[in-house]
């Protein structure tokens, strides 16, 4: 199905010439005489594109994408100016008022068509829903990179595999990479002078790790080891800070991405606050159920070590063992060798409320 394109031109010509361009590049092309005309078009036909001169009687290009831009329904259309005037203060009217790009007259066919499609491209990549995982990650950079700005974006993101206790980075560190983790589970943590762990989060597959010092320029404040074999992507520094700064809409939908887990670390801060140790072991305990990755054997089988259990609780070994064992009591966990397996999640999930 072609894109559906509005030309708002009030030299009747001229729109027939851009009109007849269009066409022959398969568009499917909608025209308009005047500003008036061009917004009630939009408002019944939503385009997919709106190319409209800037000077025109009774209603400009201005008053056109000031209506649109009022309607939500309207205000994420692509805008592009058609214009004689090239002053700046011009172009920085129509860029305040939230044009997408701008073209001079005269101008020929190749450029209004680059023009055309590029942004077609950046605005589809916008709507496009990505999902946290390789292949969405993947799809995100290969669409990012067809927009002129991302050219330079590293055309592969090689993949590193990590054994049970490997370390991604350590504390200190200055941080050249982002990783995204498309297999297994990583933990983080800090150490306090005594060697005391303090495990600031779990990350399984799915999620962006060490972007905020990437952010920041700052060492790592943290480490971050592997607890179960994982394959982590490598995305270049170079190209996390191509996404972030070049570009405010890409960065916006990169975000979405790398942000993924933020509620979480900020639900875990609330919940180390106000919570007790039973609810916070309770759970604990579902949360590492839910992200189990073993197979159907080991359902709910639950294999983390206590002491990395108690830091993620934020209590002493001592603490948790205790509350484990009322659990037992309780029938909502049975505790075997190879580690604990949830009975009853309803009522685990009681008690955290």
């Amino acid at each position: 199905m072609s894109n559906k394109i509005l030309v708002i031109e009030d030299n009747e010509e001229m729109c027939d010439n851009i009109a007849s361009i269009l066409k022959l590049a398969h568009y499917d092309v909608i025209k308009a005489f005047n500003g008036k005309v061009g917004v009630e078009i939009v408002q019944q036909q939503h385009p997919d594109l709106i190319l409209c001169d800037v000077m025109m009687p009774e209603l400009d290009g201005y008053g056109v994408l000031h209506i649109l831009g009022k309607d939500p329904d309207t205000a994420d259309i692509p805008f592009i100016f058609l214009t004689a005037k090239a002053e700046k203060s011009d172009f920085r009217t129509g860029m305040n008022l939230g044009a997408d790009d701008y073209i001079t007259k005269p101008f020929d066919g190749l450029e209004l068509l680059k023009a055309v499609e590029v942004r077609l491209k950046k605005n589809e990549l916008i709507k496009t829903t990505f999902h946290n995982s390789l292949d969405d990650v993947n799809e995100f950079f290969n669409k990012t990179r067809q927009l002129k700005e991302f050219h330079k974006l590293s055309e592969n993101r090689p993949c590193r595999h990590l054994k049970r206790k490997d370390f991604l980075f350590m504390e200190g560190q200055q941080p050249n990479d982002l990783f995204f983790i498309s297999k297994g589970e990583i933990k983080t943590y800090k150490s306090n002078p005594q060697g005391k762990e303090l495990i600031t989060g779990l990350h399984h597959a799915g999620e962006f790790i060490g972007y905020v010092p990437l952010l920041e320029n700052k060492a790592y404040c943290e480490s971050a080891e592997v607890l179960e074999d994982a394959e982590v992507c490598i995305i270049p520094g170079h190209d996390f800070t191509t996404l972030i700064y070049s570009n405010k809409e890409i960065a916006g939908k990169f975000i979405k991405l790398l942000a993924n887990n933020l509620f979480e670390a900020e639900q875990r801060l609330v919940d180390l606050a106000y919570q007790s140790v039973r609810q916070r072991v309770a759970g604990t305990l579902l949360k590492l159920n839910h992200t189990n990755t073993n197979d159907t054997v080991k359902t709910n089988l639950i294999q983390v070590s206590r002491k990395d259990m108690a830091n993620i609780v934020g209590t002493a070994t001592e603490s948790l063992n205790r509350t484990l064992a009322d659990f037992k009591d309780e029938k909502l966990i049975e505790i075997v060798d190879s580690g604990i397996r949830i009975l009853d999640q309803t009522k685990l999930a009681r008690i955290t409320v």
